[in-house]
């Protein structure tokens, strides 16, 4: 495109479910601000992380390479991830003048970046640059790192998500009439710790939200890795039902009051003049259990709870369409895409794909026919290779019992999948490989390999797996096609069941 949105505002949310809006039928209306950005933009519920852990879906986003090629599989050791130039180089050899305001969580430094204010999900790093009541408010949260049973005693005004959109819009009314503006917004929530303020409290409850579709008796019929995310959540008290249901209705909850937080942005934006001439993305690094299965959080395998995200492109070079698009779509593509859009060459190593054909009706989406993603490393543990060690669990300096889903167990072994319309494929480093219907079996809880009467799809999905492993989509044009590099090929499916 010849001039391009003159502002570029990345919106990521941290383990932000995809499902859990009106839009897709649930029956809480707890994203209405998404909503309308979808509707009035381009919306894709076919979108999906490269792998549902925080730093290597990060740095997919920023270099447009997935795990096993920019190398960093884990949230540690991400300080020099192999890559080509990344989102910030782009934006900056574009003109753009660029900022972080939220969480980081990635191999960005505060020097490559013009502003720099960064946040975790205990709030302001560092802590001493919060003061007063916002400084309270983050030694509260650091004092609550599980879930609340009671209401939040600070007020919206001290929530992350408040204070965050402040600076946004302080660094965006801040630039110069011929400026060109980056914002990567990264909101640490709805990740745990699941608390909330009034009036959100006492509007999301056990009582008013849904019930999760699945129980924690449904980790019987799972691999060790889910089991013993299930053992976590037992020994952490995170399991009981109260708890878990209060767990699910904050988490909810959280996602209203972020989404309130977005309808700020977009109404200054609005009042500004700004909004027709900004590209904004919306989308989150992966999803949450949020009371699947009995668990929270993010831990095994790759559940569409956790691998599908939410993910909207609206204004400066969309052509809205209120449907969702049928592309299949990743994390992967956000780069090409917005080096598309403001004219810049898709640096060497970009895995992902642009999305510019779909957002502008070029394409109608059919194209781009499946998606892939990724999880874990190393082999997979089985219970007796732990002994007496209960790795995840671990007591803090005033004896609290403190839990990590994501731990040595519950991220082992490598597993893939792919989806193409309403099949997914996983395969894992143990057992057969899984195909599911996720139109009748959204939760995935009804393996099909073995009907026969699958038996052409499954090897069909096979054989797009295992290009996938080699470096692109196998259903497109070329989109997915490496630029200059291709994915270190991992072991065929076929060997891995």
């Amino acid at each position: 495109m010849a001039d391009g949105p003159r502002n570029v505002i990345v919106v990521m949310t941290d383990q932000h479910r995809a499902d859990l809006t009106a839009r897709e039928g649930f029956a809480v209306d707890c994203t209405p601000t998404l909503d309308r950005l979808a509707r009035n933009g381009r919306w894709f519920d076919r979108a999906y992380t490269t792998t549902p852990l925080c730093v290597p879906a990060r740095i997919s986003l920023l270099t447009g390479r997935f795990p096993n090629s920019h190398g960093v599989r884990g949230n540690a050791g991400y300080s020099d991830p192999s890559r080509g130039d990344d989102l910030i180089d782009v934006l900056g050899a574009a003109g753009f003048r660029t900022a972080l305001v939220g969480k980081n969580h990635s191999h960005l430094t505060p020097d490559r970046l013009d502003h720099w204010v960064e946040y975790s999900h205990y709030g302001r790093l560092p802590p001493s640059a919060s003061a007063d009541k916002d400084a309270e408010f983050d030694n509260w949260l650091r004092d609550h790192p599980g879930t609340t049973a009671t209401a939040t005693p600070f007020p919206v005004e001290q929530q992350l998500p408040a204070r965050l959109v402040n600076e946004a819009i302080d660094w965006l009314d801040s630039a110069g009439p011929d400026d060109r503006s980056f914002l990567w917004l990264s909101i640490p929530e709805p990740h745990v710790p699941y608390q909330l303020p009034e009036p959100y409290f006492s509007t999301y409850t056990p009582q008013t939200v849904p019930s999760a579709a699945t129980t924690f008796d449904e980790l019987d019929r799972r691999d060790f890795s889910w089991r013993y995310a299930g053992r976590l959540a037992q020994l952490s008290g995170e399991a009981e039902p109260d708890v878990l249901a209060r767990a699910r209705a904050n988490y909810v909850g959280m996602l209203r009051l972020v989404d309130d937080q977005l309808a700020r942005l977009v109404t200054r934006l609005e009042e500004s003049g700004r909004l027709a001439d900004t590209l904004l993305v919306v989308l989150a690094d992966h999803g949450d259990f949020a009371g699947e299965y009995g668990l929270m959080r993010k831990g095994p395998g790759l559940p569409e709870v956790l691998t599908r995200i939410p993910m909207v492109f609206h204004g400066a070079g969309v052509r809205a369409d209120r449907e969702p698009s049928p592309a299949h779509v990743s994390i992967a593509d956000v780069l090409p895409t917005i080096c598309e859009l403001v004219g810049q060459p898709v640096p060497t190593g970009v895995q992902g794909r642009s999305l510019v054909p779909v957002l502008t009706g070029a394409s109608d989406g059919t194209d781009y026919a499946s998606v892939y993603a990724e999880q874990g490393e190393g082999p997979p543990y089985r219970e007796t290779d732990l002994g007496e060690q209960t790795p995840g669990v671990r007591r803090s300096a005033d004896g609290r019992l403190v839990i990590d889903t994501v731990n040595e167990v519950t991220q082992a072994g490598q597993r893939r999948m792919v989806r193409s319309g309403r099949w997914k494929l996983l395969a894992g480093p143990v057992g057969a490989p899984q195909l599911f219907d996720l139109s009748a079996d959204p939760l995935e809880l009804t393996n099909l390999t073995p009907r026969p009467d699958v038996a052409e799809i499954l090897r069909d999905l096979l054989a797009k797996l295992e290009r996938w492993d080699t470096g692109a989509d196998p259903a497109h044009d070329g989109r997915g096609t490496p630029n200059d590099a291709t994915m270190p090929s991992a072991s065929p499916p076929c060997q891995q069941a």
